[in-house]
């Protein structure tokens, strides 16, 4: 394994039993997603910080906010992760409510999609990035009335910071929802992970192709990935690298890794969500690879852009733990 990965693995781990101690009844997947977001980062996990974060948000929000439900976690490891964070979560207090006035209904996904505008723009730019939301989400939904719904509002969020057109973004993600429903099942999947490919300018056929190919190679080598939630981390990744074989090796490679560490056992996490995790870590890689310019990117030349998709994929893994535990409750 390369040295790189070997210390991601080493930082994630650490990061994840750091706050597992602390958080003791936090949701696991959040907290292994919490643990993700410092990792990215290169920092290890300030649990002052988070608490610090969580006094934050009971100070600014009413007793039945949403900003204390499911997501009230992931909220407070985005917000530690900040240099100054109460003017921050102001700002994000300040696009949700402007989000709610253009049509977006008040849920624990227009929080995560209101902290992905105020954390990743300029407070000049919200009101046109908040429009330009709204108009991608009408146009989700024009697409697919049925399994559109408040699940999208972080995709919408994102999509909107890329500044594609919507007619042309919509286009992409209908050509690659075609093209990936034949592979993939789950309709709610699909569409998330068509819209992360959008951030490639490459054409739908070959994107899709190749991420289709990624999947059979993981499952030829017992590293099948999720098909929910996962499937966009499969996306962003398979935006970076051309050669699937060589993806598939490096991914089984840290899966296999944490298999072995606390907290990542065959007792504790899932063979599906292990799998999603150790992609992550080597997208994480791939990405940081760009600044050293180590890394060839034939296929992707948006950097910034795939940046956000990454974004996008935790984001979407946030929102599907938020949904299932309220759907278990």
């Amino acid at each position: 394994m390369r040295e790189s990965l070997a210390n991601k693995c080493d930082l994630f781990a650490n990061n994840y039993n750091v706050i597992s101690k602390k958080f003791k009844w936090n949701d696991t997947i959040n907290t292994r997603l919490g643990a993700l977001l410092y990792t990215m980062e290169k920092r290890e996990a300030d649990i002052e910080a988070i608490e610090r974060c969580r006094k934050i948000i009971k100070e600014n929000t009413g007793v039945f906010s949403q900003f204390k439900d499911m997501t009230n976690f992931m909220t407070s490891v985005m917000l530690s992760l900040q240099p100054d964070p109460e003017p921050m979560f102001k700002s994000v207090l300040n696009v949700y409510d402007a989000m709610k006035k253009v049509g977006f209904h008040a849920s624990p996904y227009l929080v995560l999609a209101a902290i992905s505008i105020a954390l990743q723009s300029d407070p000049y730019n919200y009101q046109g990035l908040i429009t330009s939301a709204k108009n991608y989400y009408d146009a989700m939904k024009e697409e697919h009335k049925f399994i559109t719904s408040s699940d999208d509002y972080g995709f919408a969020a994102l999509l909107a910071m890329s500044e594609k057109p919507v007619y042309q973004a919509v286009k992409e993600m209908e050509d690659c929802y075609r093209l990936l429903k034949g592979d993939f099942f789950g309709a709610n999947a699909v569409q998330a992970l068509s819209h992360v490919l959008t951030f490639s300018e490459e054409p739908a056929y070959a994107k899709c192709k190749r991420v289709a190919d990624l999947d059979r190679a993981l499952k030829d080598r017992k590293c099948k990935i999720g098909s929910g939630i996962e499937l966009s981390f499969l996306g962003v990744i398979a935006l970076l690298q051309e050669d699937t074989q060589k993806l598939a090796d490096e991914i089984t490679e840290v899966k296999e890794d944490l298999r072995n560490r606390k907290g990542f056992g065959s007792w504790s996490i899932s063979n599906t969500e292990r799998t999603m995790f150790a992609v992550a870590l080597v997208c994480d890689d791939y990405l940081a690879d760009r600044k050293r310019s180590t890394v060839e990117y034939t296929l992707a030349n948006n950097i910034t852009g795939i940046l956000i998709a990454q974004q996008m994929a935790v984001m979407a893994a946030a929102s599907g733990a938020a949904a299932a535990a309220a759907a278990s409750n």
